[in-house]
C-alpha cells in the first residue's frame, strides 16, 4: 500500500531514519549492538550517544559516528579500539548509504577472541551498514498545502478521491467541510473542479516538505 503522496512524486529527497532502530550480530563470540537514530543537530548526536553508553554502563566499547547537515558535520570516536578500526569505518558505511543527519553507537562486549584490526573493521562498518539497510527510512516528500472548503453531501465522493491523493493535515466541520490539505499530484485544482463541477476551488497557501514513511518496494 503506496502512501498517497508518492503517487506522482518522482523526487527522492535525502533519506532519513525514521525512529530509533536497534540491530544485533554475534562475529566470533563478541556481540556488536548497532543503534541508530535520525539526529538533526550536534547537540541531539551527543545526547543519543550519552543515553546509549549509559544503558550499556558494563559494554566493552560504545564507539560512535555521526553525519549531520548534508555532512558537513561529521565525528566519529574508536572509544579504546584501536586507532581507525570502528568509528571512521562506521562513518564510511554511512556516507556509503546516504542516509542524513544520522548517529550510528555500535556497543561491543567483548567474547574472548580478539579479532585483529581488519576483523574490527569489518565488523563495525558491516554492523552499521546492516541496521542502515533495515531501518525503516522517511523522505522529505515535496508537497503544495491547500485549503478547501465543500458541503457535507460532497464527503463521500470529494473526500475519498482526496484520501487517496493526498493528505488531510487539518479538518474542521462547521456550516461547511474545512480541511488543509497536503498533495504531491500535478494539475490538482483542476481535478478538484473537475470532480465537484466546478462547485469547489481550492486555496494555494505555500509549498512544504513532509516527511515520509519510505514504502519497502521503492527502497
Amino acid at each position: 500500500s503506496t502512501h498517497p503522496l508518492y503517487n506522482t512524486t518522482k523526487i527522492r529527497e535525502p533519506m532519513r531514519i525514521q525512529e530509533e532502530f536497534l540491530h544485533e550480530q554475534i562475529i566470533k563470540k563478541s556481540q556488536f549492538l548497532t543503534y541508530l537514530k535520525q539526529t538533526r543537530t550536534e547537540q541531539e548526536a551527543r545526547d543519543f550517544i550519552d543515553l546509549v553508553r549509559h544503558k550499556h554502563p558494563d559494554s566493552t566499547h560504545v564507539c560512535t559516528a555521526y553525519s549531520l547537515q548534508n555532512g558537513t558535520i561529521q565525528r566519529s570516536s574508536d572509544n579504546g579500539e584501536p586507532a581507525g578500526t570502528a568509528g571512521v569505518p562506521m562513518l564510511e558505511a554511512i556516507k556509503k548509504s546516504d542516509i542524513q543527519d544520522i548517529t550510528a553507537c555500535v556497543v561491543r562486549y567483548f567474547g574472548g577472541i580478539k579479532l585483529g584490526a581488519g576483523g574490527l573493521i569489518r565488523a563495525y562498518s558491516s554492523s552499521v551498514s546492516q541496521a542502515i539497510e533495515l531501518a525503516p527510512k522517511t523522505i522529505d516528500v515535496p508537497v503544495d498545502i491547500y485549503r478547501l472548503s465543500y458541503p457535507y453531501s460532497m464527503q463521500g465522493s470529494l473526500e475519498t478521491w482526496l484520501r487517496k491523493n493526498g493528505e488531510i493535515k487539518e479538518i474542521l466541520y462547521g456550516e461547511t467541510i474545512e480541511i488543509l490539505y497536503a498533495t504531491a499530484i500535478q494539475g490538482f485544482m483542476e481535478s478538484v473542479r473537475d470532480i465537484t463541477h466546478g462547485d469547489v476551488t481550492p486555496v494555494f497557501l505555500r509549498q512544504d516538505l513532509i516527511e515520509t514513511v519510505v514504502q519497502e518496494d521503492t527502497q
